[in-house]
């Protein structure tokens, strides 16, 4: 069936989401952004910005994204509409014919990436999490204490920087951290594990110096992590991390990927097993 012939049908319906316009004509970006501005209650001094508009993999359709705000905590909201843009749904085209979760991992570089657990093994967690967040701290322990010592060597985990604006020593951390990996694995797993469990203990003024502290038996040259963390030589990697969980749609933290699969949040470890054994059992 054609586009043409589906908003024609879909005229007729009242469908949350879907921009019918009124009277005859044509309507065009402008229009949307007008349309999408009123039905959410978008404040004037917010944004919404038209961008990347393509066309769909459905004939004869256009796809776009809709960025509401600015960084870096804008928010994309996805869409599909009729060539004119006169006829829109907001929400993203699936293919069915592919596998969701292969896709979603298709969108994660884990190359050089801080991870523990073999690279063949089953399961991949990925995590993108803020080194300030309680309830990241309340996720980590959970993590570290009854998730992965249940499954050894059969999960992978690697973790990713996703620091909030309003917790003022979150990315200075996450570069910290970064700069510490740069020198060795053992002392990035040092600083990631020291953050969490003194979170309280952390403020602005001392987290270069903490870092230092929590990775002091893997003895890392100083005046290397100083040049590092002074010239913010690894924000761009920190960057790169939080730009990755906005094209997953993740915009709060901790939240996890398991191979595809989101899990949000602080979540018991019941509710993390649940999906590691289903893929586990998994052909």
């Amino acid at each position: 069936m054609s586009f043409r012939r589906v908003t024609a049908m879909l005229g007729l319906l009242v469908v949350p989401g879907l921009l019918l316009a009124s009277g005859a004509g044509a309507a065009d970006q402008d229009t949307l952004v007008k349309y999408y501005r009123k039905k959410n209650n978008v404040p004037p001094s917010e944004t919404v910005t038209v961008k990347d508009v393509k066309d769909s993999p459905i004939k004869g359709a256009k796809q776009g994204t809709l960025e509401v705000g600015t960084a870096p905590r804008s928010r994309q909201v996805s869409f599909t509409s009729s060539p004119d843009f006169r006829y829109v749904i907001f929400a993203d085209v699936d293919d069915v014919t592919i596998d969701p979760s292969k896709a979603v991992m298709d969108k994660i570089s884990l190359k050089n990436e801080l991870c523990r657990g073999p690279k063949d093994a089953k399961v991949t967690i990925v995590e993108y999490s803020d080194f300030q967040c309680p309830f990241c701290s309340k996720g980590y322990t959970t993590l570290e204490t009854e998730v992965m010592p249940a499954y050894k060597d059969k999960v992978r985990f690697c973790y990713k920087h996703l620091p909030l604006p309003f917790h003022p020593w979150a990315e200075p951390a996450a570069i910290a951290m970064e700069c510490a990996e740069a020198q060795s694995p053992e002392a990035g797993w040092a600083v990631y594990n020291g953050y969490f469990s003194n979170q309280k203990d952390v403020t602005p003024a001392n987290v270069k110096d903490k870092a230092l502290e929590f990775a002091a038996a893997q003895k890392l040259d100083k005046a290397k992590f100083d040049k590092c963390f002074d010239g913010k030589e690894t924000a761009a990697k920190v960057k790169a991390d939080k730009d990755e969980a906005a094209s997953l749609g993740l915009s709060g933290t901790p939240s996890f990927v398991i191979n595809g699969r989101m899990v949000k949040g602080a979540q018991p470890a019941a509710n993390f097993k649940a999906v590691i054994d289903d893929e586990l059992a998994a052909k």
